[in-house]
């Protein structure tokens, strides 16, 4: 489990796994992740709203479909790791 603290390369393998996750699930391609199906079945729906749990917080993020598609793997990645980094709350 990860903190907004804890090292940079834990941070960007959270975050590079969840948006591998989500661009998988924009292709159709079955996430393969615990909750996979879950993520596959969101893709009937407008936009897919996520938690990033941490040890010290819980982020909550939604992402339209049509984002996850323009966006790289990338730079989804980058922007999670941003919030992970840099949100304050425990409940966004």
């Amino acid at each position: 489990m990860t903190t907004a603290k804890s090292p940079l390369n834990a941070l960007q393998e959270q975050a590079n796994k969840i948006a591998r996750s989500l661009k998988d699930a924009e292709r159709r391609e079955l996430p393969s992740i615990a909750n996979g199906e879950k993520i596959s079945n969101a893709r009937l729906q407008k936009n897919i709203k996520f938690a990033v749990v941490m040890d010290d917080k819980i982020i909550t993020i939604s992402m339209s479909w049509a984002t996850i598609y323009d966006t790289s793997e990338a730079g989804i990645a980058e922007y999670i790791l941003k919030q992970m980094r840099d949100a304050n709350d425990a409940f966004n």
